[in-house]
């Protein structure tokens, strides 16, 4: 008894910490530098101290920003950011959720918003008008609501005005695909998966919309284009006239040869303008056509929220999809090995949100992450003409900036680059030996082909880098950030990289050993197809990384965070994931032999057609486990804690004590199981 009562006093301690997984918000605490490609542009912070913003609009010169969980409608007057909301909705606020679109048309608002039903747990969709007085929103009317979603996801929650005045929000399968307009000629017609009139009668604009959040209408020729969101892969830009069909969830990217062309009612698919077959999170899409950027006016803006990418697309002279000069991308696909150095404008923002030009003709662009708006802007002519350009800066190395240079096929032994800009070069085919990149801008450089032995990139920005068929030994990448770089059919050996971040990183297909990972944040990166061995991944964050088809032996992830980590088809046997926190994690035909799991937490992992002779799982939390068609042999495991309430009450206490100094108190109630 007396245990029971010690347990419930704590839990009243440490009930209200939270933990989140949403993969939505992972990056929120992370600061990068943004790094602009265009030298004649200029991004500057706006406005700060935002909470969770979405999305913005303009009435007159003033801008209004929603923030996403707090509910709030806020108004930015001449450059200063009322703190005292307009209005504040009572809102949902879980990963997809909260106050998620706002559109202005005249004096009229419009937002979007997600409420949850307390006796069933179900959201609702709603959107919803007001009136602008100067002052205040008032005169609220609901136009449009959707209800009982059993998911609080894919919401969507842009909206826009056509050129007839009638006003079209996007709703998104809200996380389900059995609706007609989810491309199933029997589903319910319940309008999800569409873009639809706000005013009776309803007209429905397209169809097959898994989620959207960017719609801009091209000004030159009136035609309306999204991106949309895909699940595991293929993200997409499209070209949306009216009566199309996005094809979700039948085909998602440009359809494949075994594949049928949706039908459903008089609605027309056809295939994406562009697709990254890789997901990134596509958010804001914006048309190009203030004077201020003479040289972008056959320009779109299209903003990522994973690695916090501004891509700038050149539209072709139809103006009915892109033209590319770089090969890779001319059949319409980013695949993960291609070089996006093309289309990268920008890198570095904490998740773009909304890209929209204001009435000054600048372009502000919403950072959720940091809570930030940036303004986009272009030199003066007059400083650009004082601006000189000096051609020699890629022969003379006692300058700082060398950036856009092309350095191919150069031997750079021993130099030192340190505190240098090295963005958007060019390296590949070149050989680096006792190089020293410290302190660096190395954004988006190419390393293709390359040799790089006992180089030091420490606490260097090498974002959207491409290591490709590259040689890398011996090499110090300590506190860099590596976020969405490519490390393709490499060789790795020997390096170094402790307290970096890799967010979004593929390694796919190489040769790694002796490779030291110790706290560095993985966060959705690839290690499909790779050769490994005496890797060091404690305390990493492994949260969304995919391991398929791989080798990692005799390699230590203790301590590591493996939240909804795919480890599948893979040899990890003699590795060791102590004090590892699996949470959803799957370990499918996976060979595990001789691994040892002591001291780790497990809620909903599943272990199915996975060897686990010699293995140990003593001392763990089991939380509604899948061992399905287990080869247990020799492996020492306790099951105690498996189903029971209690069991789910200290998973959740263990949970909340990370980071508190309390491992002894945390070993004490492990052992009360054992």
């Amino acid at each position: 008894m007396s245990k029971i009562i010690f347990l419930a006093l704590y839990i009243f301690l440490v009930i209200c910490i939270e933990q989140s997984d949403d993969k939505l918000f992972a990056n929120a605490e992370k600061e990068y530098d943004i790094v602009i490609k265009d030298s004649n542009l200029i991004i500057e912070e706006y406005i700060s101290g935002l909470d969770l913003p979405v999305m913005i609009d303009f009435i007159g010169e003033d801008m209004l920003v929603i923030e996403k969980a707090e509910g709030t409608v806020k108004i930015i007057r001449n450059d200063i950011l009322i703190s005292e909301p307009l209005i504040q909705l009572e809102v949902s606020s879980t990963a997809e959720e909260g106050l998620v679109g706002i559109l202005v048309d005249g004096d009229y608002v419009y937002v979007h918003y997600t409420t949850k039903n307390s006796n069933d747990g179900t959201t609702s969709n709603l959107f919803t008008k007001y009136l602008f007085d100067g002052e205040d929103l008032i005169e609220q009317k609901e136009m449009l609501a959707f209800h009982g979603s059993k998911s609080a996801q894919h919401n969507s929650g842009v909206m826009f005005t056509d050129k007839d005045g009638v006003v079209y929000g996007a709703i998104g399968d809200t996380c389900f695909c059995d609706g007609l307009y989810q491309n199933n000629p029997n589903g319910e017609n319940d309008n999800t998966g569409s873009i639809i009139s706000l005013e009776l009668p309803r007209e429905i604009y397209a169809i097959g919309i898994r989620n959207t959040y960017g719609l801009d209408f091209d000004p030159v020729t009136g035609i309306l284009w999204n991106t949309e969101n895909g699940p595991e892969s293929f993200d997409e830009v499209n070209l949306v006239e009216k009566k199309f069909n996005s094809g979700w969830n039948k085909v998602q990217g440009p359809i494949g040869l075994d594949q049928k062309y949706p039908e459903i009612e008089d609605f027309i698919y056809s295939d994406p303008e562009f697709s990254w077959e890789r997901t990134v999170g596509v958010t804001g899409i914006h048309f190009i056509e203030s004077s201020k950027f003479p040289n972008y006016s056959n320009s779109v803006l299209v903003g990522s929220f994973h690695g916090g990418v501004l891509y700038n697309f050149e539209l072709n002279e139809k103006r009915d999809g892109f033209k590319f000069s770089n090969e890779d991308l001319k059949d319409l696909v980013l695949n993960k090995d291609d070089n996006p150095n093309e289309i990268i404008l920008a890198t570095g923002f904490l998740g773009i949100t909304d890209i929209k030009q204001g009435p000054d003709g600048l372009i502000y662009i919403v950072s959720i992450g940091d809570g930030k708006i940036y303004r986009l802007s272009s030199l003066s002519t007059e400083l650009k003409e004082n601006k000189t350009q000096d051609n020699s800066k890629c022969n003379d190395f006692t300058g700082k900036d060398f950036s856009h240079c092309n350095f191919s096929g150069k031997d750079f032994s021993g130099k030192d680059f340190s505190g240098k800009d090295f963005s958007f070069v060019d390296f590949s085919n070149s050989s680096f030996n006792g190089v020293n990149f410290y302190n660096s801008n190395i954004v988006s450089a190419d390393f293709t082909n390359s040799e790089v032995i006992d180089v030091n990139f420490s606490k260097s920005n090498l974002n959207s880098a491409i290591f490709k068929n590259t040689e890398i030994k011996d090499s110090n990448f300590e506190q860099s950030s590596l976020v969405s770089s490519v490390f393709i059919n490499s060789r790795l050996t020997g390096n170094n990289f402790i307290n970096s971040d890799f967010e979004r990183g593929v390694l796919s297909d190489s040769e790694i050993y002796d490779v030291n990972f110790e706290n560095v944040r993985f966060f959705d990166s690839d290690f499909n197809d790779i050769k490994a061995e005496f890797l060091n991944f404690k305390s990493t964050d492994m949260s969304f990384v995919e391991i398929k088809n791989s080798t990692i032996n005799n390699s230590e992830f203790d301590n590591s965070r493996l939240w909804k980590s795919f480890f599948i088809e893979s040899n990890l046997q003699n590795s060791s994931f102590t004090h590892s926190d699996n949470y959803y994690s799957v370990f499918k035909d996976s060979n595990l032999e001789n691994s040892d799991f002591q001291f780790s937490r497990f809620s909903n992992v599943e272990f199915s057609n996975t060897n686990l002779k010699g293995a140990s799982l003593l001392d763990v939390y089991p939380i509604d486990p899948v061992f399905n068609n287990i080869e247990f042999d020799d492996t020492k495991i306790n099951t105690c804690l498996n189903h029971d309430m209690i069991s789910r009450i200290l998973n959740k206490i263990l949970r909340s004590i990370d980071g508190l100094g309390l491992q002894v108190f945390e070993n004490m109630i492990v052992s009360m199981c054992n």
